[in-house]
């Protein structure tokens, strides 16, 4: 049995990395108080890294493809700590369907009215050659 050695070691360097984002956005979340959870700020983070081109894309294909394949696994601690507190849920349903069906209505409208924004900006901006600028071919990301 052959194991590929490196393709293995390069996800879990991928993972690290995405962890080490985590972490620093939990860190900088409890530093600076922030309102939003260090996962959040961490993904923020990593966002911004990439898209200043000090991290490419390609760095963690294969880590979170990896994360995405064995997804059903990350569920499983919330689904047992749900079970274990079924008599909360039970007991504040209604409250927490109105939470779930709101928030589904407000995301729903917020992307549309997003949508409606962009495709009018787009049509503004048509035929302008500053409206979409590009400084590098997509082959350059690889």
């Amino acid at each position: 049995m052959d194991i590929p050695l490196k393709k293995y070691t390069g996800i879990v360097l991928q993972v690290l990395l995405m962890y080490g984002f985590y972490w620093i956005g939990n860190l900088l979340q409890a530093i600076l108080h922030l309102p939003l959870t260090g996962s959040i700020v961490g993904m923020v983070l990593l966002f911004i890294v990439i898209q200043l081109g000090w991290i490419r894309v390609s760095w963690g294909e294969g880590g979170s493809s990896w994360l995405q394949s064995n997804l059903q696994l990350l569920f499983i601690p919330p689904t047992v700590g749900i079970i274990n507190h079924f008599d909360f849920f039970r007991a504040n349903t209604v409250l927490l369907v109105l939470g779930l069906v709101v928030s589904t209505l407000v995301t729903c409208l917020l992307s549309a009215k997003i949508s409606e924004w962009l495709m009018a900006w787009r049509s503004m901006h048509q035929g302008k050659k500053e409206a979409i600028p590009c400084s590098h071919s997509s082959s350059e990301l690889e």
